[in-house]
């Protein structure tokens, strides 16, 4: 994992948030739009921000705008730019990077296999030619047509919009009904299916394992950058309100980690406390200052529906689809924190985790500055052991379902909408990491289940009681954890910070060892009503 590098006057954050790629030729190949003038330094809040019109509409649209900051509606007045790399000025400060990558596509039944990057260029700018003289329209997204005119180049004089490019509304979900041999699209990687076939550019895929390494000149490059003189105007705080809105996130300030500290204090954890709130329906543990969320009693929708699956096809062993009944429950609101778990380690009821440290973090469980992150590489042994010391347990697979699903089919604890970095603390082999790793807890409210549920998407791994079993045809047997002991593995549920989307599905399973010791495995814990 990559560690965010502070330089003087350089701020190296790569965010690789791939969502749509096709391949163009070379670097030279590219169309050079005229750089953004430097901004005169005018430095008096609110200091403006320009988004340039070949900036993605949804890189646009998740820029949160940071406090004493406003837009700029033309280039000469801003102070701080947003655009494509080759176009920054010398001299300027890039602190953020983003990668957006666009994908040519045909219909699946296409024996097609790839083009010329040179033809692409040719054919976007209306001249039908070798690889793809046969190409009679082009789809692209209407959001998308100002990128690929910046990646692709400018249109000729006669122009191809409206005779070979042809825009359609954003909102359409699959354009694989209007392709055919000679319609071909430009997509979005993320809008990518399997109806699609992705064709190669100069013998390159974005579905290539080795992408990354290869040329594929639409990928695009996207910089967050500003003169020194205005970068050390804004300081570390303000720069860090930039990162943060940057990907979505409520720009919040940073405290400076100390290098060595000491261990969480198991009676100093009353911040925590105060900053998970009891609401309507819920109560506190006081043994460990856990909020629980009351789960009413009631059937819900177990296993999988491909109608509410994220776009994916169900897998065996998240089939059968069946109604269950539960009676009322509580669970955990948040995973088990680093310092409600120190206590239990104080109390002599928890083993003390196997690694004090996270994925970019050399201090991470004894380090108060994490008191209120999710812990982490924790065995199913473990966590049982802390939910026992709490006074419950840790929740059937069936419980957990309820609490993250509802009573209604849904894909995601928020629903089916396509998940983003504002919904789960996750990644995508595609967009890359939204942290790289853990979040505090409760950092993403607009992901929360039905009833107020956090996290159950992303950020950690949770254990659940329930052994994974499946019978001759690969679907799940039905074994109940709380009546029998056996041998088997144990299921986690709702993905972690380093694994992509479709892992965060409800309906996603993935079985361990109940004594291995992940870096990304938390957990959090259920109690049946009084």
């Amino acid at each position: 994992m990559k560690k965010i590098q502070r330089q003087l006057s350089l701020i190296a954050f790569l965010l690789i948030v791939c969502a749509c790629s096709v391949s163009v030729g070379n670097q030279e190949d590219y169309a050079q739009t005229q750089a953004l003038p430097t901004p005169t330094l005018n430095l008096q809040a609110p200091l403006k921000i320009w988004i340039a019109p070949e900036v993605p509409a949804p890189l646009r649209s998740r820029f949160i705008l940071p406090e004493n900051m406003a837009w700029a509606d033309k280039p000469a007045a801003a102070s701080i730019f947003y655009g494509l790399v080759q176009n920054i000025p010398e001299g300027q400060a890039v602190i953020a990077q983003v990668e957006w990558i666009y994908a040519l596509v045909a219909p699946s039944w296409s024996a097609r296999e790839g083009v010329f990057a040179e033809d692409l260029v040719a054919l976007w700018q209306g001249e039908p030619r070798q690889s793809l003289r046969h190409i009679e329209k082009l789809l692209v997204y209407a959001e998308d047509y100002n990128s690929l005119s910046a990646l692709l180049g400018e249109e000729a004089d006669e122009g191809a919009l409206g005779e070979i490019v042809h825009l359609v509304p954003n909102s359409k979900h699959s354009l694989a009904e209007d392709l055919e041999a000679s319609t071909w699209a430009i997509v979005p990687l993320s809008r990518v299916n399997e109806a699609y076939k992705v064709l190669r550019i100069d013998e390159v895929s974005p579905l290539d394992a080795d992408f990354a390494e290869k040329s594929y000149p639409l990928r695009g490059i996207y910089a967050l950058y500003m003169d020194p003189v205005v970068m050390n105007w804004i300081g570390e705080q303000g720069v860090d309100a930039l990162l943060s809105a940057l990907i979505g996130k409520t720009p919040a300030h940073v405290t400076q980690v100390p290098a060595e500290v000491p261990s969480p204090n198991p009676t100093g954890t009353s911040h925590t406390s105060d900053r998970l709130k009891v609401g309507e329906n819920e109560r506190l543990r006081a043994l460990d200052g856990a909020v629980e969320v009351l789960i009413p009693a009631g059937e819900f929708f177990f296993g999988c529906d491909a109608e509410h699956n994220g776009g994916f096809e169900c897998l065996p062993d998240e089939l059968p689809l069946e109604k269950q009944y539960l009676d009322t429950f509580a669970i955990d609101k948040y995973e088990v924190t680093n310092a409600q778990y120190a206590l239990c380690v104080a109390d002599g009821a928890c083993e003390q985790p196997m690694y004090t440290y996270s994925a970019t973090r050399e201090s991470y469980y004894d380090n108060p500055a994490y008191a209120d992150y999710p812990v982490s590489a924790i065995s199913l042994n473990e966590a049982d052991a802390y939910c026992a010391w709490a006074g419950g347990r840790l929740p059937t697979e069936a419980e957990w379902v309820k609490a993250a699903r509802g009573e209604t089919m849904r894909g995601y604890p928020w629903g089916d909408e396509e998940p983003s970095c504002e919904l789960a603390n996750a990644r995508d082999d595609r967009m890359g990491a939204c942290v790289g790793d853990t979040a505090p807890v409760g950092s993403y409210p607009l992901g929360a289940s039905p009833y107020g549920v956090m996290d159950m998407a992303g950020n950690v791994w949770e254990w659940v009681m329930d052994y994974y079993a499946v019978g001759l045809d690969g679907t799940r047997e039905n074994i109940d954890p709380t009546t029998v002991a056996l041998d088997y593995h144990r299921t986690v549920k709702g993905g972690a910070w380093d694994y992509s989307w479709s892992w965060m599905r409800i309906a996603y399973n993935s079985d361990h060892s109940p004594d291995e010791h992940k870096i990304s495995f938390g957990f959090r814990c259920m109690r049946p009503m009084d």
